[in-house]
């Protein structure tokens, strides 16, 4: 590896460490300057890391064909480095615009077996990016993900030419592989991703293939494969109701199952939950066990549950069993009022296991099975509400989130007590008001719906938020195409629950330009709206709050209040809508101290129990 390639990794594991909450200060304030004087420290790693890349990297990259193979061979240390960790990874999108780099080099001097390599680590790493989006529901890299697992595993016809056994190995990880392809959510997907693990499996028993390259982890390759056809339950869900198939996914769920029961003997170790739970899951949707059963058993699984066990399979049985039991009640208008009390216990574990997760838990894993438990959500109006279940986590999790959006809260609050005041006509309409006497007579109720919809308009990108406390350089354009994708994310988790549902728009809308010229999404069509005036307070009040955040490394020039508010009243008409721009009028004095008030904010819910 070149020197300029350590240095970045290091200082990759710097920023890491200054974005790090676990020895965050006692009180908002405190905490405020701590955030500070990280960012500026940041900022400085980021211009270094650009120059490095500016200099050294990109001009390689755009060039690579004439890199001489010290340099590939420097290249190559620098991905596996920049990919290592999974999901975890340094850099994934660098990892995977070098991977694609080193696969144009691989192909372009006729270099096989590293061809086929790269192959297979360029799709891992879409892999993990499509992972990112899925908390959106969108499918980008899926289709490409295809091309490259299956142009590798293409060379399974050249299998005894190839006589390097690494090389072969990736042939078949990736030929594994395609099944990932397939997300499975409807018939013609999950029947493509069905016959993807029959083919590998169909090789990787194969006595003939196992006899030319004996060093390969046959067992490991087989049970990865049938691990993949177990958990991929969606593809039931699918519609597929083929005895053949059903057969297969049992006998899957029954291989796996065990495989781990075999491998926890020789370590003397227990048997993984999620594991346990595909055996189970597998069992009710083969037809094989009746739904009531199934609920028993999480039941007693939750129960059995370590309360303190913070690993990935800790926060699956504490986090990701409710949010199965919930799935599968929300099945059954019987079980779900049956079975209210007990999820809604379990609701409260889950709130109390991640307000008590230690501090480097407020990352990474957390995060995302946070984020697929609020997606099988199930409310009761006298239960948790979602609304107030996601604030109590977002708060927990992401302090600097927390503020952004209570800052954003407050100017969409200040603005509509200001339309209230002056204007009250533009309120027409929102929350159904049909004339200004009933604006007036319902005036808090518009105040708190205005104040939430800033508090919720951006909880879309809880799911980027790992990618961006990692990210050590400028932004690819890449990343900027996923980032907006948040969101989508944010309007696919309001839009579940009756609490949540009427902030779903502002999510979707807060980036949109009032007139359609620009922002994101591009092919979102604006729909008739009667309270649009209070999504369009919600544009202004997300730009200010971000746009003066000077605790924000990728804000890298934060404007003051006054300025931010000058670039509102330039944009009305284009970026902002009219009305809501005037509505700034005065307000300069109360926005000054508001992000200090929201740090103090935080860290007083911090300090609360939760909810009963």
């Amino acid at each position: 590896m070149k020197e300029y390639q350590r240095l970045y990794l290091e200082n990759l594991q710097r920023i890491v460490a200054l974005n790090d909450l676990a020895d965050m200060p006692a009180d908002g304030a405190a905490f405020l300057r701590q955030r500070r004087e990280h960012t500026g420290l940041i900022r400085e790693i980021v211009e270094e890391n650009n120059a490095m890349l500016r200099r050294q990297l990109f001009p390689m990259l755009d060039d690579i064909a004439s890199a001489d193979e010290e340099e590939i061979r420097a290249l190559e240390d620098f991905a596996a480095h920049l990919g290592a960790g999974g999901a975890n990874q340094p850099d994934l999108v660098l990892h995977y615009s070098v991977r694609c780099a080193l696969v144009s080099y691989a192909r372009k001097w006729g270099k096989r077996d590293m061809l086929i390599q790269q192959l297979y680590w360029a799709g891992l790493a879409l892999f993990y990016m499509q992972e990112i989006i899925d908390r959106c529901a969108k499918v980008r890299y899926r289709w490409k993900m295809g091309l490259l697992f299956g142009e590798a595993a293409s060379y399974i016809k050249h299998y005894d030419e190839i006589e390097d056994p690494e090389t072969r190995g990736y042939i078949h990880r990736s030929m594994g592989n395609l099944s990932l392809a397939y997300g499975g959510a409807n018939r013609e997907d999950a029947e493509k991703k069905l016959n993807a693990v029959r083919r590998s499996l169909h090789i990787l028993n194969d006595p003939a293939f196992q006899a030319k390259t004996p060093e390969l982890p046959w067992d490991k390759y087989i049970y990865v494969s049938h691990q993949e056809r177990s958990s991929a339950l969606n593809v039931l869900r699918a519609g597929i109701s083929d005895p053949i198939v059903l057969g297969e996914v049992m006998a899957s769920a029954q291989f796996v199952r065990e495989y781990q029961e075999e491998d926890c003997r020789r370590r003397g170790a227990k048997p993984m939950v999620r594991w346990r739970m595909g055996y189970e899951a597998a069992q009710y949707h083969c037809g094989v066990q009746p739904l009531g059963d199934l609920l028993r058993w999480l039941e007693e699984a939750y129960m059995q549950r370590d309360e303190s066990d913070y690993s990935e399979d800790g926060i699956y049985a504490n986090i990701s069993l409710p949010a199965l039991y919930a799935q599968y009640i929300d099945q059954d208008g019987k079980y779900r009022l049956k079975k209210k009390e007990v999820l809604l216990h379990m609701y409260r574990q889950v709130a109390q296991y991640v307000r008590s997760a230690p501090e480097d838990q407020a990352r990474g894993i957390l995060t995302k099975y946070l984020l697929l438990f609020l997606e099988s959500y199930v409310e009761y109006p006298d239960g948790i509400l979602e609304k107030d279940f996601l604030l109590q986590l977002v708060v927990c999790r992401q302090p600097d989130a927390y503020v952004r959006f209570r800052l954003a809260a407050q100017i969409t609050q200040l603005m509509a007590v200001h339309a209230l005041e002056s204007r009250p006509e533009l309120l027409v309409g929102v929350l159904g008001c049909r004339d200004v006497q009933e604006v007036h007579r319902r005036g808090e109720e518009i105040l708190q719906f205005a104040y939430d919809s800033g508090l919720l308009h951006d909880v879309g990108v809880l799911a980027f938020n790992d990618m961006l406390v990692k990210l050590g350089r400028s932004w690819l354009e890449e990343e900027r195409e996923m980032y907006q994708y948040h969101v989508y994310a944010g309007e696919y988790l309001l839009g579940r629950s009756p609490s949540t549902r009427p902030y779903a728009r502002a999510a979707l809308e807060h980036h949109r330009y009032y007139d359609g010229s620009g922002g994101y999404p591009a092919d979102y069509v604006p729909e008739e709206d009667a309270g649009q005036v209070i999504t369009d307070m919600v544009q202004v009040a997300a730009y200010l709050a971000q746009a003066t955040d000077e605790a924000n490394p990728q804000n890298r020039h934060p404007l003051t209040v006054e300025q931010a508010v000058e670039q509102v009243r330039r944009g009305a008409g284009t970026r902002f809508s009219p009305e809501a721009a005037q509505l700034l009028d005065g307000l300069e004095d109360s926005l000054q101290a508001g992000r200090t008030v929201a740090y103090e904010d935080a860290f007083r819910i911090l300090q609360k129990p939760v909810a009963p």
